[in-house]
């Protein structure tokens, strides 16, 4: 009998999942359907499927996940009935040069804050500060989703940053000195490609920019205390956020080591409670500038709930690709096909960047491999990181899996395929720019 290779299964199967999207079934639902055809095809019965489904709906992190999801949800709802959300979008504007850049840096500055799922709170700031432009809804969330990942690679938040460091015994400055050309990049790229300057010609086009001028300060006019007090005023619920998340996560750092906690309480501790926690502290700031709690009334809405299916359905999904252990068999595939090293060190993180639509998933899974084949291969540790690191990071950005990129097409009403397209170009190019930046990385260092 044929044995097809599991890379041709996950092709078949992811494509079957953006196809069925594309044509308005449900991405929980065709999430985990393509997880159990695809658990079906390499093997599973059903009994071990149900059971590895059960599992993952049962698992401790999955319902925190959902609990975090509804309150950034009641966080973002709260803020636009409070006018906290318009607040922010003002004082973005009145900083910013242009609308342009303000819709960059609301989903970049939110980006710092490494939560599941983040991008629903920068999602709501982007539609506010374009409430009177005609952006569709594809490139808005492009214009989300890409910016809110800008600084993935450098930041030492990020857990798939941290664990980079940690297999690779690269410190944190030099980690950050080697993938410091992926920010600009990536910044450069999306203002060229998504947000690419529009005409000024044309009442429409005129009034917005007036809409626009009239938030910022004149030019040369240094910003006063008013200024300041409305810039402070509009950024504060989401500083208090972060603040009290950094603060947080820094005492359980300092703490977790006096606590007689297995690895994977502290794990999930440390994963969801800072910023839990920061989102309380948040929501008590917003019901005193609103005067009381009613801000937060039906604040969990039926978008809520299909959000919620959703993630449970990629959840079960990536459960039973992992129980079929189809990222271990796809490594295994290229590593076998005697195809040049470099392109295995590519390949093996974009593969379990698609797979598991995560950060910390393709650095998991593949790094320990790349690594291996660096140690026998000649190429230089710090140009194989970068390489492996682009390559996961284009992968995991382009997986329907990415959390981020279901609640940004979930909350603008567009599909995955139309936003990929938004975004697919510059990323290209991004991995262009790496591997020629990776190659003379290892040219130098030889």
């Amino acid at each position: 009998m044929l044995s097809i290779p599991v890379l041709i299964k996950i092709v078949v199967v992811f494509s079957l999942v953006v196809v069925a999207t594309a044509k308005h079934v449900h991405l929980g639902l065709a999430a985990a359907t393509g997880g159990i055809l695809i658990a079906l095809w390499q093997g599973l019965d059903l009994s071990a499927i149900w059971s590895a489904a059960l599992e993952e709906l049962l698992n401790p992190d999955l319902m925190l996940l959902v609990i975090l999801l509804a309150a950034i949800m009641a966080f973002s709802a709260a803020m636009k009935k409070s006018g906290a959300m318009d607040r922010f979008a003002d004082a973005i504007a009145e900083s910013a040069p242009s609308r342009r850049i303000a819709l960059a840096l609301a989903p970049l500055l939110i980006g710092t804050l490494p939560m599941p799922g983040g991008a629903i709170i920068s999602a709501p700031l982007v539609g506010t500060i374009n409430h009177d432009d005609s952006r569709s809804p594809e490139t808005l969330s492009a214009i989300n989703y890409w910016f809110r990942h800008n600084l993935e690679l450098i930041w030492p938040l990020f857990p798939a940053f941290i664990l980079t460091s940690a297999l690779t015994n690269l410190s944190v400055g030099t980690l950050i000195l080697l993938n410091l050309y992926a920010p600009v990049v990536l910044f450069v790229l999306g203002l060229i490609f998504i947000l690419p300057k529009r005409g000024t010609g044309g009442v429409d086009n005129l009034s917005k920019q007036q809409d626009f001028e009239q938030r910022k300060p004149p030019k040369g006019h240094k910003m006063n205390t008013a200024k300041l007090y409305r810039l402070m005023r509009g950024v504060a619920p989401l500083g208090i956020v972060i603040g009290a998340y950094i603060v947080l996560d820094l005492l359980w750092e300092l703490g977790k080591p006096q606590l007689e906690l297995s690895a994977p309480i502290q794990a999930l501790i440390g994963r969801y409670v800072p910023i839990l926690c920061g989102l309380f502290v948040g929501s008590l700031y917003l019901v005193k500038i609103a005067g009381n709690a009613r801000i937060f009334h039906k604040s969990v809405s039926k978008s809520t709930l299909e959000l919620i299916a959703v993630i449970i359905g990629i959840r079960i999904f990536s459960a039973l690709m992992n129980a079929a252990g189809i990222a271990h068999a796809a490594s295994m595939e290229l590593a076998r096909t005697g195809i040049p090293t470099i392109l295995v060190i590519a390949l093996l993180p974009f593969i379990s960047g698609i797979v598991t639509g995560v950060g910390i998933g393709y650095v998991g899974l593949s790094m320990p491999i790349v690594l291996g084949l660096l140690s026998s291969s000649g190429i230089p540790l710090k140009a194989g990181v970068v390489i492996a690191s682009a390559f996961g990071y284009a992968g995991m950005m382009f997986s329907p899996l990415h959390v981020c990129m279901v609640v940004t097409v979930q909350h603008f009403k567009s599909t995955l395929p139309s936003t990929i397209r938004k975004f697919a170009l510059p990323l290209s190019i991004f991995v262009v720019v790496a591997s020629v930046y990776g190659a003379v990385l290892s040219a130098v260092m030889r």
